[in-house]
Order: C-alpha cells, then sequence, then structure tokens
C-alpha cells in the first residue's frame, strides 16, 4: 500500500495492569501475547515503523518483542499515566513520519484490515486526527497528524491525550469499521475472558458487526435485511443437518455468509462488490462464498461444501418466505423467460440448485423441506 510505511505506530505498554491484577500486556490471546498480536497486527497492515513504550515489567516485554523486531522505548516515568507513556513514544517518533498511530496493548484484536482502511481513509482525507467508530463510538488506535506533536509535547493539562486534542475536534475525523475490537480492552477478567471467546472465531463476524455492516455501514433496505436473515436462517439448518450426518461443514461460516449474502444488493454485479468489500473489513473467508451466492456451478459428484449451502439457501428464499425450487424458478421463469439468453441461466441456476438439493437430501437422509422445518403453507421463515 502507497504510503502506509512511512506512517508509524506508538503502542502502549508501560503499566501496571492494576485493576487486572495481572500483566494485560503478556496475557495469552489465541495463538500469542496481548503485546505480540498488536504488534501483528500492524506488521500485517504494512506499519513498519513500531514503538513499544515500556514501563512495568520492562524487560519481560523487550525479550517477547525481540523476534518481532519493534523497537522499545523505556518510560521510567510510567507511574504518571498513560500520558506521559505516549510522550515517550512520540519522542521516539522518526522524522520523516506524516501521522502516527497511538494504541493501547490492552486492546489487542483489531484486525490489520481496519489498520489499513484507517490509513486509506487518512491518505484521502488528511484530517489532523482519525478515529476508528463502531456502532457510533470511538475506538483505538487513533491516527494522528505530525503537525501536533508539538502540542502533545508540550501539553501541562489533565484528562489525558483526549483532552489534549480536544481543541482539534473540529480537524478530526471518524471512519466507520466493522470491527468491534476497536473497543474491545481487558480491564477486568470478564473483559479478558470475552477476548478469548472473541479469537477463537477467527475472522467470523459477531452479531454486532453484522448489524454495523448492514445497518450502519450499508444501510440495506429493510427488506434486504429480512431476505438475508431468512436465507441464513436456511443454510444454519441445512448445514447443521449435513453435520449431524457426518458432512465436513462449518456451521458458522455458512451462516455468516448466508447472512452476508447480499451485503452490497443496492451496488451492480453485487455479488462481487459484495465479496470485495467483505475482503475490505477482513472477513477474507466470507468472500468467495459471497462471490458465488448467485450463480454456481455444481458437480453432482464433487462433495458438498459451504459455498454450495449458500448458494441453495438462496434459492430457498423469496424474500424473507420460504420456497421450494420450483416455486421460485416457476417464477423466474415465467417473468424472465421469453429471452432465450435469460431462460438459459435460469435453467443453469434451477439444475445446478437441483444439484444441491439432492446431495443434501442423500446426505442427510431426508427430505429437504423436512430438514428446513417446512410450515405447511410455507409461511415466513421464523426469525
Amino acid at each position: 500500500m502507497k504510503g502506509t510505511s512511512a506512517i508509524a505506530a506508538v503502542i502502549l505498554a508501560a503499566g501496571q495492569s492494576s485493576r487486572m491484577e495481572r500483566f494485560k500486556p503478556l496475557l495469552p490471546i489465541g495463538s500469542g501475547r496481548a503485546i505480540e498480536r498488536v504488534a501483528q497486527a500492524f506488521l500485517s497492515a504494512g506499519i513498519s515503523d513500531l514503538i513499544v513504550v515500556t514501563g512495568h515489567r520492562a524487560d519481560e516485554l523487550q525479550q517477547t518483542l525481540a523476534p518481532l523486531k519493534v523497537s522499545c522505548v523505556e518510560n521510567k516515568q510510567y507511574c504518571q499515566g498513560m500520558f506521559s507513556s505516549v510522550q515517550a513514544g512520540i519522542r521516539a517518533l522518526p522524522a520523516s513520519c506524516p501521522a502516527f498511530f497511538i494504541h493501547p496493548a490492552d486492546i489487542p484484536l483489531v484486525r490489520p484490515h481496519t489498520i489499513r482502511r484507517l490509513v486509506d481513509a487518512f491518505q484521502a482525507w488528511r484530517p489532523a486526527i482519525l478515529y476508528p467508530l463502531f456502532d457510533d463510538r470511538r475506538g483505538h488506535p487513533t491516527l494522528i497528524q505530525r503537525d501536533l506533536i508539538p502540542g502533545i509535547l508540550s501539553w501541562k493539562g489533565t484528562g489525558g491525550l483526549r483532552a489534549c486534542l480536544q481543541d482539534r475536534e473540529a480537524a478530526s475525523r471518524e471512519l466507520p469499521v466493522a470491527d468491534e475490537a476497536v473497543l474491545m480492552d481487558m480491564d477486568t477478567p470478564a473483559d479478558y475472558r470475552r477476548l478469548q471467546a472473541r479469537s477463537l472465531r477467527g475472522d467470523l463476524p459477531s452479531a454486532a458487526e453484522v448489524r454495523v455492516l448492514m445497518e450502519g455501514i450499508q444501510k440495506l433496505p429493510a427488506d434486504v435485511v429480512a431476505h438475508c436473515r431468512a436465507v441464513a436462517a436456511i443454510a444454519r439448518r441445512l448445514a447443521d443437518a449435513l453435520a449431524a450426518a457426518g458432512v465436513s461443514i462449518d456451521s458458522e461460516l455458512t451462516e455468516a455468509a448466508a447472512l452476508l449474502h447480499d451485503i452490497a444488493r443496492t451496488q451492480p454485479d453485487h455479488a462481487r462488490a459484495g465479496a470485495r468489500l467483505l475482503e475490505t473489513h477482513g472477513f477474507p473467508r466470507l468472500a468467495p462464498l459471497v462471490a458465488d451466492h448467485m450463480d454456481l456451478a455444481v458437480d453432482g459428484e464433487a462433495p458438498l461444501d459451504e459455498a454450495q449451502i449458500v448458494f441453495l439457501a438462496d434459492k430457498l428464499a423469496a424474500g424473507d418466505r420460504l420456497v421450494d425450487l420450483e416455486e421460485r424458478f416457476g417464477r423466474k421463469m415465467d417473468k424472465y423467460g421469453r429471452d432465450p439468453d435469460v431462460a438459459a441461466a435460469i435453467a443453469r441456476r434451477r439444475d445446478n440448485a437441483r444439484r444441491v438439493q439432492a446431495k443434501v437430501e442423500t446426505a442427510a437422509g431426508r427430505a429437504l423441506m423436512t430438514i428446513i422445518g417446512e410450515t405447511e403453507n410455507h409461511g415466513e421463515m421464523e426469525r
């Protein structure tokens, strides 16, 4: 990414973690320790100038970070508060950096994609300060113009960095992100348990992230949201039935992709546009399933997978109403079938959906509508 490497990051890891009663930067989170997860996120985003401000247990932190080749700056006055660490880190910034991130080490699961999006927005807008915004709440990391350094270093007031930056509020911007982790710190053992649970989800979105993507960032119409939820309910029932029958299907991945399959519904070529959007926001495993949800070539002999289930589930929902394939494609053919090319495309999708249906019924040993829980009159899916 052009210009990314010139931007630096200051990671604050000097405090004693008194409320947590354990040293937060060295707590394990998923595949690494908190400080490692933070540093790796910035490195993965292309931020190579990393300054970690240490204080309490500085030697242990430096030893832990040695393989990552980041710079450590010890703040011997760390007991004076976090703002003293902000100033210590800023003093160590390279003269060439046009802007810098400030990020606490106890917010360890921000996605690299979020950091990249902040860099892109900064380069486009050039605000004095840029904040990630999740669900109308500002989070971390904060990206700050280099021009603000003298004011931060000379600040003598109270209230820390937030108060110091208050007089530049009019020149600040906010970037809506689908990353709940920008708000997730670990001040308490309960916070820590919540972060551990999130780390197990990998790149699958939380319910709050799905809502923010749909309603806050993309602003989907209510009928599209209702359709997505209906498709997700169908897909989850199919995936769970197949998993119970011994088929290797990831039910959570299938449900998440089905829920977001029409995330770009208001855009041209919405399947591929949706895949690109999910990649940008940090959900790469969902992207290929969303890209293929409209039209998927299905080999009748190939094993079932998540993409086939999302494709089939989408064909079984008309709006938020459950339908069978014959009704769905019969209506399509009645409406559009006078054009030979369109009719051929409808028939192709119908035949591929039938192949998936046959594979599902064979694997699960039950009729498709029995698995889904068909009502007598194909009524609205439960939500």
